[in-house]
């Protein structure tokens, strides 16, 4: 089989390849038993994988990854001399099929080729596990000289080869290293069975820094994504799938822990022994929390992988599309009777396919009220086109942009699956969801779940109040885009948006992007019921009474639009706040009510506008008063855009610049000791007057104020 051409490929000399297997089999003990010993004395002093602190250490390192790389190279000699198959089982080779006792002496050299390159395996693993990029490469290069065929299948294009044979990654070492990579020692020593008192101690003394154990370095998933996923849509395919499959062993793993310690807290009397009971939660916390680092590692990859293929043009090799293993390619005849191998075989337009036939069938439910004639001819059309669809040709998993999308929508649902993800990350993973995973899947709507769950989590009761969170506010922007593209049914959503409505919000970092929400999600929509609309004025009117001015000056202009598109709410700034007699009429609003149906704000009344018409800042004092006098035919709506971007800067900015330009009179002083603009000087003092005139008025003191 021809080698791909890509990492490490060149890795064999004349004189290597001539080795007998006597001398290759000496040299490949020699270079494991090194390993070995390296690897327990490293253990013995305990010496940081990732790199040592002594000289020695990393001279160690160095010869270590030239013993690796030695074996990668023996390897790769074997794999092209036919002599070692990673696609055959282990347990399989040497079983007695050659005739003797044994085996043939042919079948137990594979054996113990397979059980060597297993060993070479685990010590890559290992230095990948600890933080080396060594090793990382040296894997990446065994993945690229280490095919399997895919079974079946012939490429009779491929003069490389003989045989003809297609050749794909080794999906189990490519599982093996992205467990690796986003993994660590506790996670892979997790189980439900009792641990020694050796294992429980040495646990304890790093249960301070697990954090920082379980957390993959970025230079380690940077290189993974930069030089080994980002340049081969094959690699990507095959990584989608290896987390969704890393994940399901993950969960499956938690649910024994749960099951064996409920079992444990269940067959003692936690009254009597309450520490059984501890310990039973203390481990189910422990793996809840080694999962959530492993999920923020996965997260952290999948968010590197923002190519997913959306065309068939992505995955063409004449477009460009680079693949570790190329695919294969296939005759008119082979595509015409090529049966499909293994679930991977798909038309290219499976999805025409699904269109087709649905529509054949409502052409038979028709065709049996209709005459015989019309049938026929719809039968023979339909056959006509279902023979052009077996007509296209047939592509391999990997090089199908459905197959492409469905496998990074999985993983991405996989691993939002697992519990406790930090919130550092959570945040990027929602953001990344709203703006890119949802335009990609084919199937977004299955997101509607976690978008739900984290606005729950997001969202907390504390003694001042709502703690709106960032995460919360990602989580309804989110439902927003599945409800205005998608077309999911939410209708917890503006009660949602309404819980956010807190002063505090006002004074957030993340307020443009809460602000940019709640404007598209009310002037999106012109079937908003009354009460919604008049509920959001009233909280809104609220928020700008003790907020900044700058979310003033927005609050206001909403309201304003949102009176001017819904008539049926001028009620609320037309409503006279005395009764006939003289009273004045009670606020009916239900400020602490989360029920927009429950408010009563179409009863109550927009008060709050008088008050805001008397706001030290002219801009908000002015637009409190024009709101309601405004010509709903003529006057445009405001750009709610114009109005995101003020800050406190921003408006002191715009008014320095305005008292500056010279307006109200004065000339510049240029040169030496003249004085300041006039427009510039602001008053900082008030004298109450004494009379009409001044004092060096003629007349001065002749109308006096009393």
């Amino acid at each position: 089989m021809a080698a791909p051409k890509s990492f490490h490929r060149n890795s064999t000399t004349p004189s290597a390849s001539s080795a007998s297997s006597a001398e290759t089999a000496q040299e490949i003990k020699s270079l494991l038993l090194q390993l070995r010993k390296s690897s327990r004395l490293r253990q013995k002093k305990k010496l940081p994988g990732g790199g040592t602190t002594t000289s020695n250490g990393s001279e160690r390192d160095r010869d270590d990854a030239l013993r690796l790389d030695q074996l990668r190279k023996i390897f790769c000699r074997l794999i092209e001399q036919h002599e070692l198959d990673l696609s055959t089982n282990t347990n399989n080779l040497g079983d007695g099929s050659g005739g003797s006792e044994g085996g043939s002496a042919s079948s137990q050299w594979k054996t113990w080729l397979s059980t060597q390159h297993e060993a070479f395996i685990g010590h890559l693993l290992e230095g990948v596990v600890d933080g080396k990029t060594t090793a990382l490469r040296t894997y990446c290069g065994v993945l690229a000289s280490s095919p399997v065929n895919i079974s079946g299948v012939v490429d009779s294009t491929n003069s490389d080869d003989q045989n003809g044979a297609v050749g794909m990654i080794s999906e189990r070492l490519l599982n093996k290293l992205v467990e690796a990579v986003v993994k660590s020692r506790r996670c892979f020593n997790s189980s439900n069975e009792e641990v020694s008192k050796e294992q429980t101690e040495r646990e304890e003394e790093e249960e301070e820094s697990s954090e920082q154990q379980l957390m993959t370095e970025e230079s380690m998933l940077t290189l993974l994504e930069a030089e080994f996923i980002r340049p081969h849509r094959d690699i990507q395919y095959f990584v989608c799938k290896a987390v969704h499959q890393i994940v399901l062993d993950l969960l499956a793993g938690y649910d024994r822990i749960r099951k064996y310690a409920k079992t444990k807290i269940d067959g003692k009397d936690i009254h009597n022994d309450e520490q059984e009971g501890t310990a039973g939660g203390s481990s189910i916390a422990k793996a809840e929390t080694n999962l959530g680092l492993v999920a923020e590692n996965m997260c952290r990859l999948l968010l590197m992988m923002d190519y997913v293929p959306k065309s068939s043009d992505d995955l063409a090799v004449e477009s460009g599309a680079g693949y570790l293993f190329p695919p294969p390619i296939f005759s008119r005849n082979e595509e015409e009777g090529g049966d499909k191998v293994e679930g991977d075989w798909k038309d290219d337009n499976d999805e025409d396919a699904t269109d087709a036939s649905d529509s054949s069938d409502e052409d038979d439910e028709e065709d049996e009220s209709g005459d015989a004639t019309t049938a026929s001819k719809k039968r023979k059309k339909t056959s006509q086109s279902h023979q052009g669809h077996r007509k296209k040709t047939k592509l391999i998993a990997w090089q199908q942009p459905y197959r492409h999308r469905f496998a990074y929508q999985e993983a991405w649902l996989s691993v939002l699956r697992l519990p406790n993800l930090p919130p550092r990350t959570q945040k990027r993973v929602l953001q990344h969801l709203s703006t890119y995973v949802l335009s990609v899947c084919p199937s977004p709507l299955r997101f509607a779940e976690y978008f739900t769950t984290s606005f729950k989590g997001g969202t907390t009761i504390s003694s001042n109040g709502f703690n709106n969170s960032l995460a919360s506010i990602l989580s309804l922007h989110g439902l927003f885009i599945l409800m205005l593209d998608h077309q999911l049914e939410y209708p917890q959503f503006y009660n949602s948006l309404y819980q956010l409505l807190h002063p505090r919000i006002l004074y957030t970092k993340h307020r443009s992007r809460f602000l940019r929400l709640l404007s598209k999600s009310l002037s999106s929509n012109s079937m908003l019921p009354a009460y919604v609309v008049a509920s959001f004025c009233k909280r809104l009117c609220q928020l700008a009474l003790s907020g900044p001015p700058s979310g003033g000056l927005f609050v206001l202009a909403l309201v304003s639009n949102l009176l001017r598109k819904h008539g049926e709410c001028a009620c609320l700034i037309h409503r006279s706040g005395k009764h006939e007699d003289g009273g004045l009429i009670e606020d009916v609003f239900v400020e602490d009510e989360t029920d927009l149906a429950k408010t009563r704000a179409l009863e109550s009344s927009l008060w709050e506008l008088s008050a805001l018409e008397r706001h030290y800042h002219p801009a908000i004092s002015t637009l409190a008063k024009s709101i309601g006098t405004e010509n709903d035919k003529t006057t445009a709506l405001y750009d709610m855009d114009d109005f995101m971007v003020h800050t406190y800067k921003s408006l002191f900015e715009q008014e320095k610049k305005r008292l500056g330009s010279g307006a109200g009179g004065g000339g510049t002083n240029s040169g030496g000791g003249g004085g300041k603009k006039k427009g510039g000087r602001v008053t900082l003092t008030f004298v109450e007057p004494e009379s009409l005139f001044t004092k060096d008025d003629v007349f001065g003191g002749i109308f006096k104020c009393s």
